[in-house]
């Protein structure tokens, strides 16, 4: 697992978290550049809990295959007890990328699934696991922002201390509509997997992953014998000598 740390640092930021909304903040507010809403005068600015933000991913370091569902760790460490968050994915537009799920009662989404946060349950937690469904194809990096406020739980905005942060993946490659002229077939596929690639692209070889991103099979050569796939919704990764397509298949 990838395990990127990051030190937050005083800013002010506006009085949504924890304190006023201790089950979670309305969707918009995790400093990005699509959301804006990052920086007022509602939460004092004092670096009392000193908090360090850490963020941990299986996303591999080649990328994120478009469609694949990968799990991430949002922990921070601090003198307080009480914490809370919001976080979300955009590209460098400021456009939402992938949507976020909950695994248990300590967070919850919010704004059609592009926001992950806490609950009223997970503000006495220190670490936070979700997942997060990259786009099916953006063709584009995608940058993780967030907001964490370390509290002073009395509830007002005074003598918390809120942080920003961002980290930034890549996509295992180029979205498939940026190589015209590849398809696979048959789709579904019961056994044999065969591709449609223009001659000037040349094929260099297959890799087929599921949909949370895990490798289940190579192939330096076409067609591709798939039948000891189990039955799924799978990710085909086509490199060429272009780039790299990456198509979604299913295996009956």
């Amino acid at each position: 697992m990838k395990k990127i740390l990051l030190f937050g640092f005083p800013l002010l930021f506006t009085g949504l978290f924890l304190m006023r909304y201790t089950g979670g903040p309305p969707a918009g507010y995790t400093g990005s550049p699509g959301d804006r809403n990052s920086c007022t005068a509602c939460h004092a600015a004092a670096n009392t809990y000193n908090p360090t933000v850490n963020l941990t991913h299986n996303i591999p370091a080649s990328g994120y295959v478009p469609g694949a569902t990968y799990q991430l760790t949002l922990s921070v460490q601090s003198a307080s007890r009480k914490h809370g968050f919001q976080l979300t994915a955009e590209d460098a537009q400021g456009q939402k990328q992938g949507t976020f799920q909950s695994l248990d009662a300590n967070t919850q989404t919010a704004g059609n699934n592009q926001y992950i946060q806490h609950t009223s349950a997970g503000t006495s937690q220190t670490s936070w696991t979700f997942n997060w469904t990259a786009p099916a194809s953006s063709g584009t990096n995608v940058t993780f922002y967030a907001a964490v406020n370390a509290t002073n739980a009395d509830n007002t905005s005074n003598g918390d201390t809120p942080v920003l942060f961002n980290l930034s993946v890549q996509q295992a490659g180029v979205a498939a509509d940026e190589l015209p002229g590849i398809r696979l077939y048959p789709n579904p596929v019961e056994d044999v997997l065969k591709a449609e690639i223009p001659q000037e692209y040349g094929f260099r070889e297959i890799i087929v992953y599921d949909l949370r991103g895990k490798e289940w099979a190579r192939f330096d050569r076409l067609p591709a014998d798939l039948s000891r796939l189990p039955r799924g919704t799978y990710i085909a990764r086509l490199v060429t000598g272009k780039g790299i397509a990456s198509l979604r298949f299913v295996k009956k």
